[in-house]
Order: C-alpha cells, then structure tokens, then sequence
C-alpha cells in the first residue's frame, strides 16, 4: 500500500505546477468593463425587478460578477458571454431602439425565457437569483399584453396597401426586378418562385401588427407527407411572407403592404456553421434589400430559432390534415396543392382562413380580374389557436370549413363543406351569393 507521504511525494510536482498555471493565467484577463448607461429601460417596478435579476448581468452595462466569476479560466467564459450578450440586446442602449423593436425585443425575451434558453441553464445553476418563476411568466405576459397597440383600422396603412398593390398589378406581376441574386451565400434566383410553393401555414402576429404565411417548397411538402419533418431533408426551403395587417371596422384582418420575406434552406454540410440552415431575408417592400450588412445578421436568425432546436429550429406546425384533404363528399378538393390568393383572420369569431386557387384563378387574382370560365377557388377555414411555439401569434387549428367555387362561364357554382369529416352540405345552402360575392371580393395579397 502506497502511504500517504509516498503519494504526496510523487503529485506534489503536479500540483506545484497546477498551481503556477492557475496563479500565472489569473493575469490574462480579457477587458470587461461597464460603459455609461445611455437610456435604460422603462417598466413598473415589478417588471422590471424580474428582467434587471434575470437579463441584466450578460445584457446590460451593469453587469455583476460573483466572486466565483472572478477567477479564470470561469472569467474568461464570463466575459465572452457578456460581450456577445450585449451584442445580441443591452437594456443600457434601450433607447437606440424604436417602439417597436424594444416590442419585439421584449417579446422576444419572454419566449426565450418559457423555452428556459435564457438565462443561460449554466447561469442559473450557479446564479440563482436568475430563476423566473411560472408567477413572474405570468406578470411578464401581462405587461406585454399590456404595452400590444389593439388591431384597429388605419387610414395610412390602408393607403400605403392600395397604392403598393397597385403597383404591384400595374407592373409585370411576378418578374423579380433589381434584386440582388445572391446574398450572403444564398441565390434568390433558386427561390424566386417562392409564391407559387406549397402553403405549410399561415400566423396572426398581434405582437407586431403583422400577417405571416409559411410557405414550402416540394422537399418540405414531400417530408410533411411521409413524417420526416425532424429532422427536415437536406433541400427543404421555407419562405415566410409578411405583411402588415388591415384590420376593418367589422374586426377582420386582411393583408395589407408587402413588407418583406425570409427564407430558411436546409443543407447541414454547406451551412455547418449556422445551425444546418442557410438563412436569407429580403426588405424594404417590393423593393426587395437584402438585409444585414454582412453574413453576421444570421445570428439573429439563431439566437430568435434557438428555442426550437429539439424541433430541428423551425417553429412552423405544418397543417398536416388539409395536406392529407383528397376526397370530400362528391368533389375533389386539394385546397393545398392550390396556389395561395391571401389569407384572412377574424378574431371576433376565433377563425382564419386562407384562400387558394387553381392556375386559372391564380392569373384572374394577381391581375385584379373577375375570375374566368375555368377557376376555381377553396376557401378554407380553421379554428383559431395560440402558437404554442411563440407567444404573440395565433395560429390555425381544426378545420371548421372548405368552400369551393367554380366558374364555368354562367352562374358560379358553389359547393360548402362543414362539421366533423367535412361533410358537404345539401338543399339551398342559406347565404350562398353572399358567400361568392365576399370570396370573390378577396383581392390577392402582393407576393413578388
């Protein structure tokens, strides 16, 4: 048996040297200081005691070590985490932010936080304090929920609307104009034909006033088929359209303006270092600017879809039952192998609905033309439901409806389907004109 004075003798060399490691890297400290604060947030009292406890050590210029953080090699992993934190947000520059970037900031926060990505599970094991509990959740939402401007009409939105579609009708519909090809490694050309791929899902964003539809291109269509959705297929690409939303007196929400449109291309070995996806954004309306100065702009991209890792980072749910819809009663209705028209949302009555059309219809709608002999037109209705996958979204959930109209040259002919299994309703359908004359009156949303 080795004793105790043998065994000191032999690691005692080991030790001395550990020793002189650690005292000698105590004085390789990379800079981490606290610059002035230029215009903090401003929240009640209650609030902001969670978000200072919570947020402020890695995204604030009032950050404040433990003592255990003082030591390297832990201060070195302190201090990056810091530096990038504050890239990332910095209450202490609250101010540099307009209204509705510190909105959606904020909201972006609270998800992060019930997706217990931030704090940083390695924070809070040693930081306790940084915990936020179900109760202090619960205030955050509430105050979110407060600062939410209510959809209401609005007079300049509704002009900017007319006068961009216009545009958009006037102009060649559908050439893609001077937009930059290729961005940050990805070539708009291959995605051009976004508008026409397969619609996976559409979302009611009342935290930014905004409407997003979820589009897929045939790999993610194929994947949602056979239920290989998790991980997606190396050449699934999504785009996600967004416009702002056109509220009416009546409290439905239609599209308004074209604001821009992301893209998200699964290849695990050319985007490697980005999560296995390749991510693009174009800006600016139908102007069409890329976005972020540089390839750097995909951290924004990570660190919003970082919640989603165990769902491959996508927070899309695809509507797997209408894809599945073959046959319905007599009729043959494939509402999702149909183009997109638009998409509406009514609150009041807790439904959304996107309208979709065969090719015929598709060239009447994008021209602001009556729907010729030979369209046909399915308007599909959900339930509506909250996103469980970010709170600030409503999402569609059962079917509630499928309304078919076809045009044969004399009188449309209209067809409902309603209930469990979409059973077609028989007799005079009550409201039937009425019915046409709104679906016919939905003005297509401008895709480019």
């Amino acid at each position: 048996m080795i004793s105790v004075r043998s065994f000191w003798k032999k690691v005692r060399p080991v030790v001395v040297v550990l020793f002189i490691l650690f005292v000698g890297i105590q004085f390789v400290r990379p800079g981490l200081d606290n610059p002035p604060v230029t215009g903090d947030l401003k929240a009640p009292a209650e609030v902001k005691a969670v978000i200072q406890r919570a947020c402020y050590d890695c995204h604030s210029n009032e950050t404040h070590l433990a003592w255990f953080d003082l030591p390297a090699p832990a201060y070195w992993l302190v201090a990056d985490h810091v530096k990038k934190g504050r890239k990332v947000l910095n209450f202490s520059s609250w101010d540099s932010l307009s209204k509705s970037q510190q909105l959606g900031k904020l909201y972006e926060c609270l998800n992060q936080i019930e997706y217990n990505v931030m704090p940083l599970p390695q924070y809070t094991a040693v930081h306790h304090g940084g915990r936020v509990s179900p109760e202090e959740v619960a205030l955050l939402r509430q105050y979110l929920l407060s600062l939410t401007p209510r959809a209401a009409p609005d007079t300049a939105k509704q002009r900017a609307s007319v006068e961009q579609y216009e545009k958009w009708v006037l102009s060649a519909v559908g050439s893609r104009g001077p937009i930059a090809d290729e961005y940050n490694g990805v070539g708009y050309s291959d995605l051009a034909g976004f508008r026409d791929w397969t619609a996976i899902s559409t979302t009611e964003r009342y935290d930014n006033g905004t409407f997003r539809l979820i589009l897929g291109n045939t790999v993610v269509e194929q994947a949602i088929r056979e239920g290989h959705t998790n991980p997606w297929p190396k050449g699934a690409v999504f785009a996600k359209v967004a416009w702002d939303q056109l509220p009416d007196s009546a409290g439905e929400i239609r599209t308004g303006a074209f604001k821009q449109v992301e893209f998200m291309i699964r290849d695990g070995q050319k985007y490697s270092t980005t999560g296995g996806w390749g991510w693009a954004r174009w800006v600016g309306g139908l102007g069409m600017k890329p976005y972020g100065k540089d390839a750097s702009f995909t951290m924004e991209c990570i660190n919003c879809h970082k919640p989603m890792q165990p769902n491959d980072q996508t927070f899309t749910l695809p509507l797997a039952d209408t894809l599945a819809l073959a046959e319905v009663g007599t009729d043959t209705l494939r509402p999702m192998m149909g183009k997109v028209i638009t998409t509406v949302a009514h609150p009041r009555e807790g439904t959304m609905s996107t309208l979709y059309g065969n090719d015929a219809a598709i060239k009447n709608a994008r021209a602001d033309q009556a729907y010729s002999s030979g369209a046909v037109v399915t308007l599909v209705t959900w339930e509506q439901r909250d996103d469980p996958h970010w709170f600030g979204g409503r999402i569609p959930a059962a079917v509630r409806s499928v309304e078919v109209i076809r045009y044969t040259g004399g009188i449309p002919g209209y067809a409902v389907y309603e209930g469990t299994g979409l059973v077609k309703k028989t007799g005079e359908t009550a409201g039937m004109q009425a019915r046409i004359s709104y679906i016919a009156g939905l003005k297509a949303a401008v895709l480019p």
